[in-house]
């Protein structure tokens, strides 16, 4: 893969970036923003792939302001999905409500009062980063995914449904946003399995999700057993979907069988 390629795809996921982020701050919608937030971590997951590949260690150190932009869309985004945990499992609770309400709205402020400076960030890292890309060989590219997906072969045998796990699910994430570029490198010595990959990542999502929707209805001021024993419940099942599919990982992983 050439340099010129690379940067291509790197501008074309940062100039995203900016798009979703506009969106948000005009109309504080919130798929908006998920699409911002998403679209943040396939940059970040170019910039490791980069980073791994070439040796150069301060693509990610360049990217911090970025990463900050991201936090702020995190706590909005959170309070969003605990509203809608609030309404999905029939929540009663009005101060813990209006206190979620008042996170995104003083949130969704923030980022229509910044939108300018929060643009000329984005912009001023790009320009940064995009001078230190270089070329990155096909070669440096299989072997980057075939080390990736031994470490996460060993992750999986050994993480059990600890945080683990979701570090298992970050790393299937990167080598499914970073395909595309790779495609062309792996075709004649890497069989990946997208599909596989995908199913097993979004399984691992519903169960970090679960996770996280049993922490905020154990919390004090919501403290909702009745509802924590059922999502518990839910997340047997999903974790035993997850102990199938990552059953021999590496095989799966790379065989693509025929439609």
């Amino acid at each position: 893969m050439n340099k010129k390629e690379e940067i291509e795809f790197l501008s074309n996921d940062w100039m995203q970036i900016i798009g979703h982020l506009e969106a948000f701050s005009a109309t504080g919608d919130q798929e908006a923003l998920h699409r911002l937030r998403v679209q943040i971590k396939k940059v970040r997951a170019m910039l490791v792939f980069f980073e791994l590949t070439t040796g150069k260690h301060k693509l990610l150190i360049r990217f911090k302001p970025v990463k900050k932009i991201f936090k702020y869309a995190g706590s909005i985004r959170n309070a969003h999905v605990n509203l809608q945990l609030s309404g999905k499992y029939n929540l009663k609770n009005e101060v813990f409500e209006t206190g979620q309400r008042q996170i995104i709205d003083e949130g969704a402020t923030i980022f229509k009062h910044n939108r300018k400076k929060f643009v000329k960030k984005i912009k001023f890292t790009f320009k940064k980063i995009k001078k230190r890309v270089s070329r990155i060989s096909d070669h440096s590219i299989a072997g980057y995914y075939q080390i990736q997906l031994e470490k996460i072969a060993s992750g999986l045998s050994i993480s059990d449904f600890t945080e683990g796990m979701h570090k298992n699910r970050k790393l299937i994430k990167n080598l499914v946003y970073n395909h595309k570029l790779a495609e062309k490198a792996l075709n004649n010595s890497l069989t990946f399995n997208k599909t596989y990959l995908d199913k097993l990542q979004e399984s691992i999502g519903k169960w970090h999700d679960n996770v996280v929707a049993v922490k905020l209805f154990s919390s004090s001021g919501v403290d909702d057993k009745p509802v924590v024993n059922k999502i518990k419940k839910i997340n047997t099942g999903v974790k035993r979907q997850i102990t199938l599919l990552a059953n021999n990982f590496l095989q799966k992983a790379t065989t693509v069988e025929p439609a």
